[in-house]
């Protein structure tokens, strides 16, 4: 995974074994907190999947979701300020943050949705912008939910490829998985390039 905070959390979750409740607050408390760190957490669903199978998926988007609405509040009400002069010189944030402004719940689809941009820049970014509340929250919990179910299933059935005699058909499933999440990253950036070019 290159990061070593990523690979240890990815062998916590092997040794936790099966998905108990402790198991299942620990997996929680950990994608609660990644709504805050500026890491790729797709390795993480994967690796959770891997772990404990693609029901884990549920347990990831609830608590993602809260940690999103978390961070979101933070940056709002918080910490503008500080979150507003490092995000400004990013490229094209001043372009997403006025798409957001204007079309709403439609750019938060798209970003969740296939953007290659950390989860938590994504939260925080959101926050400085004036859409409300409740449609960031519904639109965050919505449109997660596709890539989460995915990788999920993605890294239960690399899993299981590697345990059952039926290779085949896992193979297969793990090519369609990759396939549609392509698919809709590649959608994606295209809209939103008409606004801007992504870096």
């Amino acid at each position: 995974m290159n990061s070593p905070i990523l690979d240890t959390i990815s062998a916590w979750f092997q040794n936790l074994g099966s998905l108990t409740p402790g198991s299942a607050m620990a997996v929680g408390l950990v994608f609660l907190a990644m709504a805050f760190i500026v890491l790729p957490r797709t390795p993480l669903i994967c690796a959770a999947g891997a772990a404990f199978g693609w029901k884990v998926a549920g347990i990831i988007l609830l608590s993602g979701a809260i940690g999103a609405i978390m961070a979101f509040l933070t940056s709002r009400y918080i910490a503008s300020n500080w979150f507003r002069k490092r995000l400004e010189g990013k490229p094209n944030f001043g372009v997403i943050a006025q798409a957001v402004d204007e079309e709403g719940w439609r750019i938060i689809a798209l970003m969740r949705l296939g953007v290659p941009l950390p989860g938590a820049v994504q939260n925080y970014l959101f926050g400085l912008t004036r859409i409300d509340i409740s449609t960031y929250s519904i639109s965050t919990f919505v449109f997660t939910a596709p890539q989460v179910f995915l990788y999920s299933f993605l890294g239960a059935t690399g899993r299981a490829s590697l345990l059952d005699e039926n290779l085949g058909i896992s193979l297969i499933a793990m090519a369609l998985i990759i396939a549609i999440v392509a698919l809709i990253a590649w959608r994606v950036r295209v809209l939103l390039s008409r606004r801007a070019p992504l870096a």
